[in-house]
């Protein structure tokens, strides 16, 4: 009698555990699939987006330097060509 009670209880948590851990699988499904989205969306950010969401000084230092410097091209090839 006490193998059958055993045998019981052991299917019984058994068969609770596989339901746990497929409960906890599909949980973690969910969040790594609404992470996907936003990562998504965050790929398809446009700079004008960027701009609306930010205001300028929340920007990093080298986008604002990139902004402000303006290099000109033919400057830059030319101290090139003298370093080469």
């Amino acid at each position: 009698m006490g193998f059958i009670v055993g045998l019981v209880i052991g299917l019984v948590v058994g068969i609770i555990i596989i339901i746990g851990f497929v409960k906890a699988e599909n949980y973690r499904s969910k969040l790594r699939s609404e992470l996907a989205n936003t990562v998504a969306a965050f790929a398809r950010m446009t700079v004008e987006d960027s701009r609306k969401l930010l205001p300028a000084e929340f920007y990093p230092s080298w986008v604002v330097f990139s902004e402000r410097q303006k290099l000109s091209l033919p400057i830059f090839s030319s101290s090139v060509m003298y370093l080469l």
